[in-house]
């Protein structure tokens, strides 16, 4: 993905957010609250996720990734290593979609769709004391990581996008986070992901001519114009 289509994404996904509250949060947190989410697929997806979490960091304090990428990243640029540019961007972002996101929380004070439906308060789920549902932490940390790979390789934006959907149809299909708490979460890192990617590369770009013109790997040595050759006569074979 580049950077443009990430910024595009995200004014698209914003719209989407602001859709969903207004049209279909309701009725499709009141259809899924039907269905069993300890039962067949749901149940295992979700197993899977916890899993997941455990590996990817999503379980450590919030924060602590992002600031282990974000040093680790910038040590590999100050000695101009070439992941330091990836590192930075997954901290970045990581630090936009996972612990802004999550100070964002207490601000909206949004119930989770099980909470709203047994306060019979589907129609007003903002602005509650104990509410933290939107944005969407887990789908937020996922698609922090997602489109930030898609970014960086886009050779694994497929299996990365896949990853991320398959998170937020788990966190979906088990009534935990309305469409809007997952679709506000992927706009927050797509907008994160956008503004990483437009900055860094101007920055790094300076650093590498920097560490040409200070000594650093330079290409090979323009050679020296020798003196001018002069022509040689050549013997004519016709008789004069």
């Amino acid at each position: 993905m580049t950077v443009r289509q990430l910024w595009i994404l995200a004014a698209a996904l914003a719209a989407v957010t602001g859709l969903s509250i207004l049209t279909i949060d309701a009725p499709v947190a009141r259809a899924l609250s039907h269905h069993d989410a300890d039962y067949g697929w749901p149940y295992w997806f979700n197993r899977g996720l916890t899993e997941l979490d455990k590996i990817s960091g999503m379980d450590w304090k919030r924060g602590r990734l992002a600031t282990l990428l974000i040093v680790l990243g910038a040590a590999l640029w100050w000695w101009r290593r070439p992941w330091g540019r990836a590192a930075l961007i997954l901290g970045l972002v990581q630090a936009g979609s996972r612990v802004g996101a999550g100070y964002l929380k207490p601000l909206t004070g949004r119930l989770r769709p099980q909470e709203a439906i047994a306060g019979d308060q589907l129609d007003d789920t903002f602005w509650h004391d104990q509410g933290i549902s939107f944005p969407s932490g887990h789908v937020g940390f996922y698609a922090g990581l997602a489109l930030a790979v898609a970014l960086i390789w886009p050779r694994a934006r497929i299996p990365a996008l896949v990853l991320l959907a398959l998170v937020c149809v788990t966190k979906l299909a088990r009534d935990a986070h309305f469409v809007s708490d997952v679709t506000g979460a992927v706009a927050i890192a797509a907008l994160c992901t956008a503004a990483a990617g437009a900055m860094l590369p101007a920055a790094l770009s300076r650093g590498s001519a920097a560490r040409t013109t200070s000594g650093g790997p330079r290409g090979p040595r323009p050679r020296r114009p020798g003196p001018p050759s002069t022509p040689r006569r050549g013997r004519c074979s016709s008789a004069r």
